[in-house]
Parts: C-alpha cells; structure tokens; sequence
C-alpha cells in the first residue's frame, strides 16, 4: 500500500496562516469547524467539531513529542462529505491541553474524516513522515501562503520517495 499524497486532502479553504488570534484548543476547534462547513467538506460544523472532542475523549492529540510545537486534532463523524486535512498556523502559540497532556502550540494539522473510512490513522502516519524532517517544520514557520505549504510538502515528500 503506497503512502497518502497529503496534497490531495490538504485544502486551500482549511488553510488559516497567522490569521486569528488563538488561545485555546477550543478556539481551534470553533474556528476550524466553521471553515470545514463553510467548504462544504462538513454538512455540520457542529457535528464536526463534536467529533473532535470526542476524538479528544479517547487520548492526546498534542504531538510535542515529535520536537515540534505541534497539534494533530481529527474527528471522524457522518457529518464529513470528504476526509480532508486543514492547516493552522498562529503567531503567538498557546498552551494546547489534551487528555493529561499539555504544551505550546503553534502548528495545527486538522483531520476531518468521513464517517465509515479508516483513513485517520494513514493521513496521521503521512505526516508523521514529513514532521519528522527538520527541513519541513523549518518550512512550515516560514511559509505565507497554501500554494506555499503545498511546495513544502511536495519537497518533503519527495526526499521520502
């Protein structure tokens, strides 16, 4: 099984670099559940965003782990028309709490996956891959634009082909 091509579910609507002034995971998830409803990739921003706190429930989504100030929050849910990934970026990162963990965030890869799909943990995988490689987080605090995202990834995965 090949890996995803993470440009063919990162969308150009799901896309906020430095735009909102965020606080809390609960901003994230208010704010990026909208925009997934509003692209018509969700019939229900709040269908969507219950998902990801149920998601939540069931353990961490905080990645500092991987030496990245870093979230991957996701929700699968009926209310998705298409899994998708969005991106957040904010200029000021904030504590991100999530089941007993906790710390800075300033990069988000949200996950919004069709109800009866099992793609979650292939997109989380998929990007692992890339997070893994210094020359793509170092990436992820310079670019301004999704087109720019979109090169970052396809330079990454290109050193992984």
């Amino acid at each position: 099984m090949s890996a995803i091509d993470i440009t063919k579910v990162l969308r150009p609507e799901l896309t906020v670099i430095d735009e909102v002034e965020i606080t809390c995971k609960e901003d994230v998830f208010a704010i990026m559940s909208k925009k997934f409803a509003e692209a018509g990739v969700a019939s229900s921003a709040e269908e969507f965003e219950k998902a990801l706190y149920k998601r939540e429930e069931e353990g961490s989504t905080y990645m500092g782990g991987l030496g990245v100030p870093l979230a991957i929050p996701h929700g699968i849910s009926d209310a998705i028309n298409t899994s998708s990934v969005g991106f957040m970026r904010v200029k000021t990162p904030f504590i991100y709490k999530s089941k007993g963990e906790e710390g800075e965030v300033k990069y988000m890869f949200i996950l919004g996956i069709k109800g009866g799909e099992n793609g979650s943990l292939a997109i989380i995988s998929a990007l692992a891959r890339l997070l893994i490689h210094p020359e793509f987080t170092e990436k992820l605090d310079t670019v301004q634009t999704y087109e720019e995202l979109i090169e970052a990834v396809k330079a990454a995965q290109g050193v992984l082909e």
